[in-house]
């Protein structure tokens, strides 16, 4: 048999994280989530109203020690992948999704920003999980039967939602939840990298 190497490139990379809670910190952000909120009702998303815009959480003291989780993580992730620049989380908010609601959560992607995620604060074994979609719209033109399913031949990837748990993806990767089963309470944020892009002395080059 012929000697075969693997190499794959242009890879598409989602992370997962455990985010340790500290003394009544999870009962805090859920108080603050479930009392100022985006909620489910009739169908429609509805904004409830605070004192300070509710998708600014990372400026919350509440959710301090959660910021700070995100922001070493995702250092981890530009450091890994060689990218260099200074991190701004540019908002960060909660969401409730709630059965009664019959709403799938619609397949989107966050433009405008380099990584996201999203942080699980109340979930059961029934919540919906989130599910990301194959960004290459040529791969499924042709597929031969498969007698298995792993991440090579795989046009949908998904984690399931778990209490503690946070997920960082490409803004660009379209994703969604489907429709829930049971009450799920989340957290999510968009991130960019100030800084130098594209190589210097070149007409492609920004500064952002």
């Amino acid at each position: 048999m012929a000697h075969v190497e693997k190499h794959e490139f242009f890879p598409t990379c989602l992370y997962r994280f455990k985010h340790n809670f500290q003394d009544n910190e999870h009962n805090q952000m859920v108080k603050h989530i479930e009392d100022n909120s985006l909620v489910e009702k009739n169908n429609q998303i509805v904004k409830i109203t605070g004192s300070q815009p509710q998708n600014e959480l990372h400026k919350i003291d509440t959710f301090a020690n959660l910021t700070k989780t995100i922001t070493d993580v995702t250092k981890t992730i530009l450091e890994e992948q060689e990218y260099m620049g200074e991190i701004e989380i540019t908002n960060m908010w909660g969401n409730i999704l709630r059965p009664q609601s019959q709403r799938a959560h619609a397949p989107h992607s966050h433009s405008n920003n380099f990584l996201s995620g999203v942080f699980y604060l109340k979930t059961s074994s029934n919540t919906s999980p989130i599910q990301f979609f194959d960004p290459r719209p040529q791969s499924s033109v042709l597929k031969p039967r498969k007698s298995g399913f792993n991440t090579l031949n795989s046009d949908m990837a998904e984690f399931q939602s778990e209490t503690g748990w946070g997920v960082v993806f490409p803004s660009w990767l379209v994703h969604w939840v489907p429709e829930p089963k049971d009450e799920r309470i989340s957290i999510a944020w968009n991130i960019i990298v100030r800084g130098e892009y594209g190589e210097p002395n070149t007409l492609q080059n920004a500064h952002i």
